[in-house]
Parts: structure tokens; C-alpha cells; sequence
């Protein structure tokens, strides 16, 4: 009867370590998958300016950003796609807006890219536009926190602005009621012009 016991005992118990072996494993395969996705695709080459301008369809805005001064400056800072691009910010949301950002705005981009949406400079012009608007609405709809993570009203030095620019960032400042590309947009990109009714704002 003992024996048997002691053998109920010790399957019981082997049960028990398989049962946290297993569990430990699994934490252990959550965590580095985690990092591995956090790191290679959330902050990896994926922000790297390299895969932004490997696609035909940044070649102009590409060469708009080169004569900016995010690309080259007196302070040589430079700022890429992604500084502006990509949700940036330490929240909860921020980092969903970034998942969102990476996987289906990327997504779209790399299907685009794909099907040949835009074969040619000419068909990326024509729909430049409607694509400068979605890119200016989603830096609306974060208030241009992307812009922030550099320019911050707090940090200015608003004597060595011109006497509109000071007062007009002292007045946003104290009102709030517009986002930084509410003024400052076509700063690195040239501006598309709106579509006339003979020219039609596709694909």
C-alpha cells in the first residue's frame, strides 16, 4: 500500500514540475518573441531611413528631404521618415498607434508598392495630394506629437525668433487651439497643389 502511495506521490509531483516547466517555457518564449517583434520590426530596420527610400516611389520626396533642414543643418541633427512618420511617445496608445502605424499603414504601403499603384513619378504626382492630406490628418489627430518630440514650446527661445513667429507660438501656446502642421506643413516636402475638376485627385 505504501509503495503504491509513494508512487501516486511522485507522479503527482512529476505532473507538478511538467506542468511549470511549461509554464516557465512558455513565459520564456512570450518574453523574447516580445522583444524580438519589439525590436526588429516596431524600432529596427523598419525605421532605418534605408527602407523608407528603398521603394522607386520615394525618390522625389526623397530628394525633397535632402534640401531640408531636418536632413542638414548648423546643429547636424538629422531627422529621417520615421522621426515624423512613425508614432513615437511612451503611453499605452502611443505604442497602438505604432503597431497600428507598422502594420497596416505599412502594410498598405508595401501592397501598393507591390501591385505597381504607382508605376512612374507622374502617377505618384497625381495622387500626391490626397496622400499629403492622410498624412497631415493623422499628425492633426495626435497633435503633432511627433513634431513635439524635438520642438517643444517650453524649450524656445522666443527673442531669437521673428516677431511673428514668437508671437505666434506664444499665442498657440497659451490657446492650443492649432497643431503645429496647421502652419508649419511643406516644410521638408513640397506642398502638392489641390486638384482641379479637370484633374482628378487618383489613383
Amino acid at each position: 500500500m505504501t509503495e503504491i502511495q509513494d508512487r501516486n506521490q511522485g507522479a503527482g509531483s512529476s505532473q507538478k514540475n511538467g506542468r511549470w516547466i511549461l509554464f516557465l517555457a512558455g513565459v520564456t518564449v512570450g518574453v523574447l518573441g516580445f522583444v524580438l517583434f519589439h525590436f526588429l520590426m516596431m524600432d529596427g530596420y523598419t525605421n532605418s531611413l534605408e527602407m523608407c527610400i528603398s521603394c522607386h516611389e520615394m525618390d522625389g520626396v526623397y530628394q525633397e528631404y535632402q534640401k531640408s533642414t531636418h536632413y542638414k543643418n548648423p546643429s547636424g541633427v538629422r531627422v529621417i521618415c520615421s522621426n515624423c512618420h512613425v508614432p513615437h511617445g511612451k503611453g499605452f496608445m502611443d505604442y497602438v498607434d505604432k503597431l497600428w502605424d507598422k502594420t497596416v499603414v505599412g502594410g498598405r504601403h508595401l501592397y501598393h508598392h507591390v501591385i505597381g499603384t504607382y508605376p512612374d513619378a507622374q502617377s505618384f504626382e497625381k495622387a500626391r495630394y490626397r496622400l499629403a492630406q492622410n498624412v497631415l490628418e493623422t499628425m492633426r489627430k495626435r497633435d503633432s506629437k511627433e513634431c513635439r518630440q524635438c520642438h517643444a514650446y517650453e524649450s524656445m527661445q522666443f527673442e531669437d525668433q521673428s516677431r511673428v513667429a514668437a508671437s505666434r507660438h506664444g499665442r498657440m501656446m497659451k490657446e492650443g487651439n492649432k497643431t503645429c502642421v496647421d502652419c508649419h506643413s511643406g516644410l521638408v516636402h513640397d506642398m502638392p497643389d489641390e486638384p482641379t475638376e479637370n484633374q482628378p485627385n487618383n489613383p
